[in-house]
C-alpha cells in the first residue's frame, strides 16, 4: 500500500513530473493513457485530504540484499535546501521539467492551431519547484513552522500545480486526444477526423509527446526510479540509525509536552486537517524541528536514506543509466522547440 496522507506530506517533492500535465488541469485523462508518476499522486492526495490506496508499480528490477548499509559518515544537517539525494540524478529536476513541459505547451498548440483551434495549455512554473528532500521529512526551517506549521507542501503544490485553464469543448477535447473519466478505459480510436483533417493518434498531447521523445526519450520519471525513490524512504524509517534517532527525538518532544512516537506520526496527526494551522500545530511543528535539529534527525536519516538508494542503483545501474539518457534526450528535443 502506498503512504497515508501524512507521509505523502513527508515524501511529497512539489518538483513532481507530472506528464500530460494538460489532463490534470483541465480533468481529463488521455486517450493512450499515461500513468501519473507516484511522488505526483501523492501531491495531489495530499491536497484534497485522501489516502492513496494502491501500490506503486511493479517494476522487473533487481533489489539489493536486505542488510543494512554502512553509512561512512553522518553530517548535521539543519537546512536541506543544500541537500539531495542520489536517486534525483534519476528523476526530471524542476529544470528539466520546465523545458520539457513548456515545449509541450509549444508543440500542442501548433497541433491544435492547424485544427482552427486557439488553444495552448497552461503550465506551472516549474522552475520554482523544489527537490526531493524539502519536504520529505516533515518541517524543518523553524520560520517556515512557526508560521505554516505543516502547511508547506500544502502550500506549494496549490499554488504550484494548480494553473488555470480555460474549459474545452468536446470537439477540442477529442483533437486534443483527452477523455471523460468515465471514458478512460475505452480502447483508443485511431482514424479520427475533425472537419476532413486526421486526428493523430493520440490526439494533439499523442503527436507532442512522439515528437519530444524521438530517438528513445521518456516523458516522465521512470518507475524503476520512482521506487528507488519510494523503496528507500521505506526502509530508512524502518532502519535501527533511523529508528533511535526518532526515539531520542520523542524524548525531545515528550519533554515539552508532545506524545509522538516518530515524526511521521506527528505529520499524521489527524489535528492539522484543517483549513489554517492551530496554535497547537505550530507549536508541534515548531517543537519538532528544535527536537530534530537538537538530535540530528535529519542528518541520520538523510544519510541513512541516502546509503540505501546508493547501494539500490549500482544493482539497478544500468536502467537507471538508460533513464538518465532518456531524459537527456527528450530534453535536448524540447530545446529545439524552445530553445536552450
Amino acid at each position: 500500500m502506498l503512504p497515508k496522507r501524512g507521509d505523502a506530506f513527508a515524501m511529497v517533492h512539489v518538483q513532481a513530473s507530472l506528464p500530460l500535465r494538460v489532463q490534470k488541469e483541465v480533468g481529463m485523462v488521455p486517450v493512450r493513457s499515461t500513468q501519473l508518476s507516484i511522488t505526483a499522486a501523492l501531491a495531489l492526495a495530499l491536497v484534497s485530504g485522501m489516502t492513496a490506496g494502491c501500490a506503486p508499480p511493479s517494476s522487473k528490477t533487481s533489489t539489493r540484499a536486505a542488510a543494512p548499509p554502512v553509512v561512512a559518515e553522518t553530517p548535521t544537517i539543519e537546512d536541506v535546501s543544500d541537500h539531495s539525494l542520489p536517486v534525483e540524478k534519476y528523476l526530471m529536476s524542476p529544470t528539466e521539467n520546465d523545458r520539457i513541459e513548456r515545449a509541450r505547451s509549444k508543440l500542442i498548440g501548433s497541433c491544435m492551431k492547424r485544427f482552427g483551434f486557439d488553444f495552448t495549455p497552461n503550465t506551472p512554473d516549474y522552475k520554482k519547484m523544489s527537490g526531493q528532500v524539502t519536504n520529505r521529512y516533515g518541517p524543518t526551517d523553524p520560520k517556515i513552522a512557526s508560521s505554516l506549521g505543516y502547511r508547506q507542501a500544502k502550500r506549494q503544490v496549490e499554488e504550484e500545480l494548480s494553473p488555470v485553464q480555460p474549459p474545452l469543448s468536446a470537439d477540442m477535447k477529442n483533437v486534443l486526444g483527452i477523455r471523460d473519466e468515465s471514458e478512460k478505459d475505452a480502447p483508443s480510436p485511431t482514424g479520427d477526423t475533425y472537419r476532413g483533417m486526421r486526428i493523430p493518434d493520440g490526439g494533439c498531447a499523442g503527436e507532442t509527446d512522439r515528437k519530444l521523445t524521438e530517438g528513445g526519450g521518456i516523458i516522465q520519471d521512470a518507475e524503476v526510479a520512482i521506487e528507488v525513490n519510494f523503496r528507500n524512504f521505506e526502509r530508512s524509517t524502518a532502519d535501527v540509525r533511523v529508528k533511535k534517532s526518532f526515539a531520542d527525538w520523542a524524548r525531545c518532544m515528550k519533554g515539552r509536552n508532545f506524545s509522538y512516537k516518530t515524526p511521521i506520526d506527528a505529520i499524521n496527526d489527524p489535528r492539522w486537517r484543517t483549513d489554517t494551522p492551530s496554535a497547537l500545530e505550530i507549536a508541534t511543528a515548531t517543537a519538532e524541528v528544535e527536537c530534530k535539529r537538537r538530535h540530528n534527525v535529519i542528518g541520520i536519516w538523510v544519510s541513512v536514506e541516502s546509503a540505501y538508494e546508493r547501494e539500490d542503483i549500482k544493482v539497478n545501474t544500468k536502467q537507471l543509466n538508460e533513464v538518465r539518457k532518456g531524459i537527456d534526450i527528450t530534453f535536448k528535443n524540447a530545446a529545439s522547440v524552445v530553445g536552450a
